[in-house]
């Protein structure tokens, strides 16, 4: 998910996304990808761009999109891996209705055709 605030601070700074990476000490892939929200960006990252782009850091944070997937599974073992914290894209999740939609549609052409026979 795209780091909004820090995008506007750029921005309205004038300043580009290589100008920014090579602040920090990073490459302007890398920069892009945390600014976009692909990849994480860490805590002393979050300070180190306050500080670089002469912000307070109220200014440019925000939480990292974490979703929880229960498997709801009802068996009498518990193990540690039926809750998980990932962090899923919005690009994927958008693919993935995207697919389901179309699965459907596939589902319902595969019924009349099979009505047909």
């Amino acid at each position: 998910m795209l780091k909004s605030k820090l995008h506007e601070v750029r921005i309205r700074k004038g300043l580009s996304q290589e100008q920014v990476a090579h602040l920090v000490g990073m490459t302007q892939s890398n920069y892009s990808r945390k600014e976009r929200g692909t990849t994480k960006i860490f805590k002393r990252e979050w300070i180190l761009l306050a500080k670089k782009l002469e912000v307070t850091l109220e200014d440019i944070y925000e939480e990292e999109l974490i979703i929880v997937i229960n498997t709801d599974k009802q068996s009498s073992q518990k193990n540690d891996f039926e809750t998980v914290d990932v962090k899923i894209p919005q690009i994927l999740i958008d693919y993935i209705e995207m697919l389901k939609a179309k699965n459907k549609q596939l589902e319902e052409e595969n019924k009349i055709l099979k009505s047909c026979q």
